[in-house]
């Protein structure tokens, strides 16, 4: 496949674009810093900000799925607000038929399958960043577009864990405690997600093999 791909350098951004040239497909990623991509066979790199509009649309033109890896500072409590209704366009004028998009566990109603102690930081130190994601995820699912919402747990520079979770949000009934999965799996997760349908019009939890209990 032909996957697009918005924050290629960062912690999971990075390693999605390893992943992605790994499993076979071939990888547009549209970057800041062209520098800090790795070049090679698979990959390539497009120079251009997110809020360049027609600049995007020209980069993702050609390409079957469009993964968003960028979730943005934790101080920034707008980010997704002003970056998805640029990004949504771009997906749709370039003729990309689907979104995988990386949000984080927490955000709006996320926040109600979490432990006590995870409630307790989602709703004083995170607030504001969580509350920019529950804002703006409405435009994806509202886009027309072909899409998926993917809400990785707390992540870590770690080695891949064999075995992980990958499961509708419908499913969860609670996530216990806080855990922590390498973002590695999450890139894994992602590829696997671009690559098939199975996860067409889900919101997808991601965590640790025992991080959840079914409803």
């Amino acid at each position: 496949m032909k996957i697009a791909l918005l924050g290629a350098t960062g912690n999971v951004g990075s390693r999605t674009l390893a992943e992605a040239v790994s499993a076979g497909h071939e990888v547009v990623a549209y970057v800041r810093r062209p520098e800090a991509v790795p070049s090679g066979p698979g990959v390539t790199v497009v120079k251009g900000e997110l809020d360049d509009g027609p600049a995007l649309t020209r980069a993702l033109e050609g390409s079957e799925v469009l993964i968003v890896a960028v979730t943005g500072s934790m101080r920034d409590t707008s980010f997704t607000q002003r970056m998805y209704p640029t990004v949504v366009k771009a997906a749709k004028d370039a003729g990309v038929a689907r979104l995988v998009v990386v949000s984080v566990f927490g955000a709006g109603d996320t926040a109600g399958k979490a432990s006590g102690i995870a409630k307790l930081v989602y709703r004083t130190v995170l607030r504001g960043f969580l509350g920019d994601k529950a804002k703006s995820e409405s435009l994806v699912v509202e886009s027309g577009l072909e899409w998926t919402l993917v809400y990785p747990v707390n992540l870590k520079d770690a080695p891949v864990r064999a075995e992980w979770t990958a499961v509708p949000l419908d499913r969860v009934a609670k996530v216990p405690g806080m855990p922590t999965l390498p973002f590695g799996n999450v890139a894994k997760t992602l590829v696997d997600l671009a690559g098939g349908r199975g996860g067409s019009g889900k919101r997808i939890l991601v965590t640790t093999a025992d991080g959840w209990k079914s409803v």
